[in-house]
């Protein structure tokens, strides 16, 4: 039997093993997805073994740049610092492609506003630079860390930091709306009134599970785009890597399987 993993803390149980072990199963293939916690101070001593007994692994936060030092990134993974997908001792940034391929068919109207600057809005931001975007507004809750994403991408694109305390008066001028943190993910919410919203044409929200932000999309007639979709265009480029992809059998994985 094939193993695949994510190597996650805190303990949750993700999508990623709901989904994967639910396709294995309907598409006959003898592997098994497991949900790998690991304390972020014993990372270091403990990750050598899921490398070494593990086919396949994926990585969130808050390891994607800890794991890098101890595999072979390429190019692009190097570039965005991230790794969130491992095959062979090589890694990969599936989250940037995901994004980007979830985006070919919609016209991305500009200004772009992306909140958070965290290890998703890194893939973001790069996903942006393939698309060919010059130019975003970048708002954080901690503003030093905005300043710090906008000169890691200095030499790719233009970022205009904005406080987090001006994010209404900068939503009011954009026409893209990227939400790349948690908000809404545990019951918090922007607190975005309708009029807040009413110059959007696309709101993208990572978050998987059903928020007020993309109720209002919804109830505004703003096209959204959720975190499931997100989830789906990343974990297509995952399946490739590990050479089990089968595009209609996953496809109606994803959209006939109960993952709520």
């Amino acid at each position: 039997m094939r193993r695949f993993g994510l190597l996650q803390y805190p303990e949750k149980e993700s999508l990623s093993k709901k989904v994967f072990n639910q396709y294995f199963k309907l598409s006959s293939i003898n592997a098994k997805y497991d949900d790998i916690v690991i304390e972020p101070r014993k990372f270091d001593t403990r990750v050598t073994k899921y490398l070494d007994s593990y086919d396949g692994l994926n990585v969130t936060v808050p390891f994607k740049e800890d794991i890098i030092k101890f595999i072979s990134p390429v190019e692009d993974a190097r570039e965005i610092n991230a790794v969130n997908c491992i095959y062979q001792n090589k890694g990969y940034n599936t989250d940037w492609k995901g994004f980007y391929n979830s985006l070919l068919d919609t016209d991305l109207k500009l200004p772009i506003l992306l909140v958070g600057a965290g290890g998703a809005s890194k893939a973001i931001i790069y996903g942006l630079y393939k698309l060919g975007i010059k130019h975003l507004i970048l708002v954080n809750r901690t503003i030093e860390k905005a300043f710090k994403l906008k000169d890691f991408f200095k030499t790719k694109i233009d970022i205009t930091v904005e406080s987090f305390e001006n994010l209404k008066d900068a939503l009011k001028r954009s026409k893209t709306f990227i939400n790349a943190t948690s908000i809404g993910m545990f019951g918090e919410s922007f607190n975005f009134s309708n009029e807040d919203l009413s110059n959007l044409h696309l709101i993208y929200d990572i978050v998987y599970n059903f928020t007020s932000l993309q109720e209002q999309a919804l109830e505004n007639n703003i096209k959204l785009i959720d975190g499931k979709t997100f989830w789906y265009y990343q974990a297509v480029e995952n399946l490739k890597i590990w050479g089990i992809y089968d595009e209609v059998r996953f496809y109606d994985t994803f959209v006939n399987g109960n993952f709520s």
